[in-house]
C-alpha cells in the first residue's frame, strides 16, 4: 500500500518543513508531493532544502486559486490512497499505520471506501492547544456509524463505519462535510472517479469534494484516534475564512443548491429543491438566528437580503426565515431571545445524541500512541 501525501503550499515557509518532515517520518510506503502555488517568500527553497528522493517539488508559475492548487498537487500522484495535507498543519507519529492497517484489513474493498480521523489542535509554535484532541466526529452527520471490532482491533483504535449514500444525505441535508480536510484519505480509484476537485468555489472546495467522493464510494471510515495535528494560526485557512467575512461561504453554498451533479443528489435520494430549502433552513435561516443570539444583526439581515435574491418563493415559505425575521424586528430583546432558543437547541440536539444507542462513543479519542 503506497500514499501520496500531497501538500499545496503558499507562503508558508515557516510551517511547510515540518509538514513535510512529519510525513516523511512515517512508517509506511509513501510519496510526498509538494506543490507551491506561486508563493512570494522562501517556501521553495526550504522544500529544495529537504534531501529525499521521496520528496517531489511542483512549481505553478501563476498562482492558480486554492481548489486550482488541490487539483495540481494531486494530478500526478501515484499511490493507492491520497492524502492532501496543509502546508501548516502535521501527521502525528505512526499516524499513518492506522490506515495502513485500516487499508490492509479491507483488502481490495479499500478502493471504494474514504478514511477519516480524529485531529489534534496545535497553536502556531505546534504546541497542543486546549490541552485534548478532537474527537472529529461529526454526530450530527454520522448517525447511522457502526462500530467495527474487527476493523478496530487491526488498527488499534475504534473504527466507525457508515455507508456512503446515507452520510451524504445527511451532509447535504444539513449542507456540512463529513470529514475534516487533512485527515481525509481516498483511494486514487475514487479520486478519478470525481475527476479531482474541480472550480467554482471561493472558500472551501474540499466539501463539494467530499459530497462528489460519497456519491461513489461504498463506505465511511472514521478512526476515532488523533492521527493529524491540525494548527490554528492567524494565517490559517480558517482565519483567513474570517477575514474575508462568511458571506463567502454562504455563496459557496448557494452555488452548490443549484451546481450539485444530478448524480450526487441520486445517490443521496434528494432533489434540487431539496437542496435550495436545506440552503435556505441551514445557511439563511439557522446561521441568521445564530448571529443575532451572538448580536450580530447585520450579518443576519444580509444573509436575508441574499436569500431573497437567490430563492425568494422558498424565503417566503420558509417557518425558519419567519421566526428570523420576527427575531430580528425584536432588536436587542431578539438577541436575547435568540440566544436563548439556540441554547435549547443544542440541548436538544445533545439529548437527541445521547439517548441513541447506536451514536458513536462521547469520550476522548484513543491517544495515537496507542496504535505504533
Amino acid at each position: 500500500m503506497k500514499f501520496s501525501i500531497c501538500i499545496p503550499n503558499y507562503n508558508y515557509a515557516r510551517y511547510i518543513g515540518d509538514a513535510i518532515e512529519s510525513a516523511l517520518g512515517q512508517p509506511v510506503d509513501l510519496e510526498v508531493i509538494a506543490c507551491d502555488n506561486a508563493s512570494t517568500d522562501n517556501s521553495v527553497e526550504t522544500i529544495r532544502g529537504i534531501v529525499d528522493p521521496r520528496l517531489n517539488l511542483v512549481r505553478n508559475r501563476f498562482n492558480v486559486g486554492f481548489a486550482g492548487n488541490l487539483d495540481r498537487a494531486t494530478r500526478g500522484a501515484t499511490g493507492d490512497r491520497i492524502i492532501l495535507l496543509s502546508a501548516d498543519d502535521l501527521i502525528a507519529r505512526d499516524g499513518l499505520l492506522a490506515y495502513d492497517r485500516l487499508a490492509a484489513a479491507l483488502g481490495d474493498s479499500h478502493r471504494d471506501a474514504i478514511f477519516s480521523s480524529a485531529q489534534s489542535i496545535i497553536d502556531g509554535d505546534g504546541s497542543s492547544a486546549n490541552g485534548a484532541a478532537s474527537s472529529g466526529l461529526d454526530r450530527k452527520l454520522w448517525t447511522d456509524a457502526v462500530l467495527e471490532p474487527a476493523l478496530s482491533e487491526a488498527v488499534g483504535a475504534p473504527v466507525w463505519r457508515m455507508s456512503a449514500a446515507p452520510l451524504l444525505r445527511q451532509s447535504l441535508t444539513l449542507m456540512r462535510v463529513p470529514f475534516h480536510f487533512l485527515t481525509t484519505c481516498y483511494s486514487r480509484k475514487l479520486y478519478d472517479d470525481v475527476e479531482g476537485y474541480g472550480g467554482g468555489r471561493l472558500i472551501n472546495p474540499d466539501k463539494a469534494f467530499a459530497w462528489k467522493l460519497l456519491s461513489v464510494a461504498s463506505d465511511a471510515y472514521f478512526v476515532d484516534a488523533p492521527l493529524f495535528r491540525y494548527r490554528v494560526h492567524n494565517a490559517n485557512q480558517n482565519a483567513i475564512q474570517s477575514k474575508v467575512g462568511a458571506l463567502k461561504l454562504v455563496v459557496d453554498d448557494y452555488v452548490a443548491s443549484f451546481d450539485t451533479p444530478p448524480s450526487v443528489l441520486a445517490r443521496a435520494g434528494l432533489s434540487p429543491g431539496d437542496l435550495a430549502d436545506a440552503f435556505i433552513e441551514q445557511n439563511i435561516g439557522l446561521r441568521g438566528m445564530k448571529l443575532v443570539a451572538e448580536g450580530n444583526r447585520r450579518d443576519a439581515r444580509r444573509g436575508l437580503d441574499f436569500g431573497r435574491a437567490a430563492y425568494p418563493d422558498r424565503m417566503r415559505r420558509s417557518p425558519t426565515i419567519a421566526k428570523l425575521r420576527a427575531l430580528l424586528a425584536l432588536g436587542d430583546v431578539g438577541s436575547k431571545v435568540a440566544a436563548r432558543l439556540y441554547d435549547g437547541e443544542k440541548r436538544r440536539w445533545a439529548r437527541r445524541l445521547e439517548a441513541s444507542s447506536d451514536s458513536p462513543v462521547r469520550g476522548a479519542a484513543t491517544p495515537v500512541a496507542s496504535i505504533g
